[in-house]
């Protein structure tokens, strides 16, 4: 069955297919949907218990915020460098004129503060309006020129074309997306107890699908969409450090996410859609636990070194490589050796001696890795080490 105007408006395309799933009794993919949602749980709990450390959450944080962006935009065809993105993020805080690309970065970024604030500065329950929603546009498209008629925070009055391959949106006026956008906030407010319906992340993803579907404005819908899902995340505290996260994956495998997007349309089924998405959410909210494992790690191993040189184990020459190589991580060697910081620290010394220094910090203490890939030469500090150590009873 394909979906329909009246179908759509009832936004029950989750409960159907959960009756669907116990009729034809499919046990396996039902507790692997479980099973993936658990694992997310548990990721998530570990991301939200991990000791906060300010600098480093900000770096984990800006550099997503970054990325989300990039990959919003590319799904709709702008494409913007991680670089790009930081340019644009510089010249609005200095107040500088923008490129329309820029200014895309721009208002996505404050898209996704205004969902931040928004939900962190409401009392007593969070309640889904029309003008959330509406906000969230506004910021999106703002102060940019679109192909098509656009006006920022408005619904649109005329017929729209979406998507990979191109289709209608059934709803034909403002008099119809109206009607059908107040239904679609009832939904969005609806609890449910129900085993999918009271899953927040379907709940997310679902949003996000049916916004696309409705396709309430001239331009901007599937930035909205996805924004919407991230604000379903965050109102729902799921992985508040990067909410964002869907975004990055549905940009990294875009074709198959047109698709899916497509094919919920042709069946009103969106369990594949469902388990893919939830499984790509999994990767992302593990991506994330890793890097702030890592940064706890990076602290571990250098509360370690300053350990070292306070009990004079390690001379203050080896502790400051150690420290600048735990700080950056995997490097080429030869940019690591010509840093200004090894280039003072070995200034006055002997090539013998920044030999026997990284010798005895590869082979005696364990502390850093040098090794060749692709034939290149690289450098990284040794976490397992934090691993082998043995402490005194």
């Amino acid at each position: 069955m394909a979906l329909d105007l009246e179908k759509l408006s009832k936004f029950d395309l989750e409960e159907d297919l959960e009756k669907r799933l116990f009729e034809d009794k499919k046990q396996e993919q039902i507790f692997d949907f479980i099973n993936t949602f658990r694992e997310i749980q548990i990721a998530d709990r570990f991301i939200k218990e991990c000791p906060s450390y300010p600098r480093s959450t900000q770096e984990i944080i800006r550099r997503e915020l970054t990325l989300v962006v990039g990959g919003t935009l590319a799904i709709e065809g702008t494409i913007l460098r991680e670089e790009e993105i930081e340019e644009s993020f510089r010249k609005a805080g200095l107040q500088k004129k923008l490129k329309d690309k820029e200014q895309e970065a721009q208002n996505s970024r404050k898209a996704y503060k205004y969902i931040i604030d928004v939900v962190d500065n409401h009392e007593d329950e969070f309640v889904y309006s029309e003008e959330h929603i509406k906000q969230i546009h506004q910021y999106l498209t703002e102060n940019v020129e679109y192909v098509s008629p656009n006006v920022p925070g408005q619904y649109r009055d005329l017929k729209a074309r979406f998507g990979e391959p191109q289709k209608y949106s059934f709803c034909k006026s403002k008099v119809d997306i109206e009607a059908i956008m107040a239904k679609f906030i009832n939904w969005l407010n609806k609890k449910s107890s129900e085993f999918l319906s009271s899953n927040i992340i379907v709940k997310a993803m679902m949003a996000h699908y049916y916004l696309t579907e409705i396709h309430p404005f001239g331009d901007g819908n599937g930035r909205t969409a996805r924004a919407v899902e991230a604000l379903v995340l965050y109102v729902n505290k799921i992985n508040t450090y990067c909410f964002w996260s869907l975004a990055n994956f549905w940009s990294a495998n875009r074709d198959k996410y047109l698709i899916h997007l497509g094919n919920i349309r042709s069946t009103c089924d969106p369990w594949e859609f469902l388990i893919w998405g939830t499984k790509g959410y999994l990767l992302e909210v593990q991506r994330i636990k890793d890097l702030v494992l890592k940064k706890v790690k990076q602290l571990m191993l250098k509360d370690y070194v300053s350990w070292l040189l306070r009990n004079k184990k390690i001379r203050p020459r080896i502790f400051g490589v150690l420290m600048l190589s735990i700080s950056s991580g995997k490097m080429p060697f030869d940019k690591f050796m010509s840093s200004p910081e090894i280039m003072t620290l070995y200034a006055q010394r002997e090539l013998s001696t920044r030999y026997r220094d990284f010798k005895k910090m590869e082979k005696t203490l364990g502390l850093i890795r040098i090794f060749k890939e692709d034939g290149k030469k690289f450098i990284e500090p040794n976490f397992q080490k934090l691993e082998t150590l043995v402490y005194e009873v």
